[in-house]
Formats: C-alpha cells, sequence, structure tokens
C-alpha cells in the first residue's frame, strides 16, 4: 500500500507509542490525587507541559491539553466569544477554516453574534485589504488557519497579527494543525493556537490548545476544575505525555523532512503536468506536504477509487468533508471551475514518504489516467 493522505491523519512513530504505552503501566495515577503516586503522574504532566513550551519556544503562554483541535478550536472560540460578548459581537472568519472552526462560527451567529467572511484571492489566501475593512471596535476575534488543509497555501499570519495591534480587542486565534512539524509555528501577538497530535505522527485522541492569556476565555465545560480550570475531566496523562512527545519529535525532523517533501513535491508537479487535461491547484508556493490537483470531467471519488485499486489510498478534499456531495467551498473561493473542483483529488506526504514511493506512485497514476482519460474535459 500507498499511502499519500497524511493530512487526514499520518502514522503513529513508534516512540510515540511506547511513551503511551508506559505511562499507561506505570503512571497510571490520576495527577488529582493527593496520595505520593498521584503527585508523581501530576508532576509528569507538568513535565509534558514543559516540554512543549520548549519545542515550540513558548514563554509565557498556557499549555491546556485537549481531546484533538476540533475540541481545542471549540474551546478558543466559544469562550473567547462569550468572554467578550460585552464588548462587540463580530467575528471574522473565511470559508478557508477548517469545519471545526466554520461551523462553530456558525453555530455562534445564530446565538446573536455577527459573522463577518473576509474575502480569498485567486490564489487562495485571506484578503487582507478586505480584512483591514472589516475592522471595527465591534469585532472580537478573527479566526485564521495557518496551513490550508485541501491545498496547502500559507496564510499570512504574521501580516494579520501586525493589523490586529490596532485592536485590542479583536482574539486572533490561528488553527495550526497543518502547520506544526511542516513551518516554524508563529506565536508572536497569536492569542490562540490549535494543535492536533495525529497530524504530525501523534495519536488521535491528542489535541493542544495554547493560550496567550488564559483569562480571555470561558470554560466551556466545566467539572473539576482541571487543566486551570479551562477544561475539566480527569487528564489523561499517558495521551498528553505522548503528545508532548510527538510535537519534540516534529520540531526535531522538521527542516530535514520538509526539504525532502519540497523534492517530493517537484517531482510529482513535473511529472503530473505532462498528462494533458489534469490541472495542478495548489500554488506553486503552498506547503509541499500537500499537492492538490484535478481530472475536470471526472469525479474525485472516482479517482479516490481508481487509486485505491492500485493501492495509493489519497482523498478528494479532506477527510472531514468529502463524504459530502456539495462543492468544496475554499476551491470555489478561489475562481477555479466545477468541472475541476469536482475531479480535485489531494495527495498529502509526511517523513514517512520515500523516493521509492513517488516511482510507484507514477507508475498507479500512468494506469489511472489510461482508465480516465476518455473521460477528461
Amino acid at each position: 500500500m500507498l499511502y499519500f493522505d497524511n493530512a487526514a491523519t499520518t502514522k503513529p512513530d513508534s516512540s510515540v507509542l511506547d511513551s503511551f504505552m508506559k505511562v499507561n503501566q506505570q503512571y497510571f495515577y490520576n495527577p488529582n490525587s493527593p496520595h505520593a503516586k498521584g503527585v508523581e503522574a501530576s508532576r509528569l504532566l507538568q513535565q509534558a507541559r514543559n516540554q512543549i513550551k520548549s519545542a515550540l519556544n513558548l514563554n509565557d503562554e498556557t499549555v491546556i491539553f485537549t481531546s484533538g483541535a476540533t475540541e481545542s478550536n471549540n474551546m478558543a472560540l466559544k469562550g473567547v466569544a462569550y468572554q467578550k460578548k460585552q464588548f462587540g459581537r463580530t467575528i471574522i472568519t473565511s470559508v478557508l477554516e477548517h469545519p471545526s472552526v466554520l461551523e462553530v462560527c456558525r453555530a455562534l451567529e445564530t446565538q446573536g453574534f455577527v459573522l463577518k467572511y473576509v474575502n480569498v484571492t485567486k490564489a487562495g489566501r485571506i484578503d487582507m485589504d478586505h480584512l483591514k475593512s472589516l475592522m471595527s471596535s465591534d469585532v472580537i476575534l478573527v479566526t485564521c488557519m495557518h496551513v490550508n488543509n485541501i491545498m496547502g497555501q500559507v496564510q499570512p499570519i504574521e501580516d494579520i497579527a501586525t493589523l490586529l495591534k490596532d485592536y485590542p480587542k479583536a482574539h486572533f486565534h490561528v488553527d495550526a494543525v497543518q502547520a506544526l512539524g511542516k513551518l516554524p509555528l508563529i506565536t508572536q501577538d497569536v492569542d490562540s493556537i490549535a494543535l492536533s497530535g495525529h497530524k504530525f505522527n501523534g495519536l488521535k485522541g491528542q489535541g493542544v490548545l495554547i493560550l496567550n492569556n488564559m483569562h480571555n476565555i470561558e470554560p466551556i465545560i466545566h467539572g473539576g476544575g482541571q487543566e486551570y480550570g479551562l477544561r475539566s475531566g480527569t487528564v489523561n496523562v499517558p495521551i498528553d505525555v505522548a503528545s508532548a512527545k510527538a510535537i519534540r519529535l516534529a520540531e526535531e525532523r522538521r527542516s530535514d523532512m520538509m526539504s525532502a517533501l519540497v523534492q517530493v513535491n517537484q517531482t510529482l508537479r513535473d511529472f503530473i503536468s505532462q498528462y494533458k487535461g489534469v490541472c495542478i491547484n495548489s500554488p506553486i508556493d503552498a506547503s509541499p506536504h500537500i499537492l492538490n490537483i484535478a481530472f475536470p470531467g471526472v469525479r474525485g471519488e472516482v479517482l479516490v477509487n481508481a487509486f485505491s485499486k492500485q493501492g495509493v489510498m489519497i482523498s478528494t478534499t479532506s477527510a472531514c468533508s468529502s463524504k459530502h456531495a456539495k462543492v468544496n467551498e475554499v476551491l470555489q473561493a478561489m475562481g477555479i471551475s466545477t468541472s475541476c473542483i469536482l475531479g480535485s483529488i489531494r495527495l498529502s506526504f509526511d517523513i514517512n514518504t520515500q523516493h521509492a514511493d513517488i516511482q510507484q506512485f507514477k507508475h498507479a497514476f500512468d494506469k489511472v489516467y489510461k482508465e480516465v482519460k476518455e473521460l477528461l474535459e
């Protein structure tokens, strides 16, 4: 099998799995228990936080452990909106966002908040001029992903952060799920950041929310007051320790992996461009771990099935929305034709992607192309 769906999930690193198992077996105690073993577990949990802060060069930020980026995004967006509603009601987002951001914003809209969408350029990036025009003293929250999960575009996080300095009431949230381990994490003037372990060779059920000021959000999960009172519930020490391990490894390997993936991405671009009728949707300066291509006239689901028969695992858009029949909003916002959108597939790579994999993919691609070329528009 050839696995090219790493933007959906990655293979857990064996050492991360080992950490998870070891802590489960040796430190299964509740870190809130007052006895000696509970104190040991609590100390291990704090070491995990410190390891994350060290790996990501954090200073005074607070690290909150969650079950994944969906929970982290919900905690940040709802928590900020509820906390700041007395100061304003306007939330700014874009159609580029993952459903775990968009659907939260849309839910908040039904609760009386004003939702505004910033325009997207033809290159699939936030239109900074339009964002400036949307800003006002009523804006309490701006959210933008760092790297797009469909196309791989890198968003202007630093430019947005600079703009928002003039609007101190506006909380800036960044979904950095596709960025960690691929790009340096931008924390300067960013108020909250969501991460998900299974996107960088960690485990499913691992999430992190980084907060510049934890007093800026209201808790949306109430109970025993764990995680600084922001995320109550018995803390999953084994998964959190393993999460810290995954983050450290991802950062240590980032430079070498991305250098290799730049070559992988360019090799595939050169190869695919030889096939008449096939389009490359991802811009040339997108993150190299994602490559979105299209066979206009052929449904993406048909292509996924055809590649699966060749032993190649890919996806249509994102795994969270690929089973839905609606046209992808990100590609639509970029002005890409409907036939190219419906015929788009996403290849995504990680540290396990090898040169031999590319050769195998080329053979599979050629076979699939010959099967569907009569359908191409």
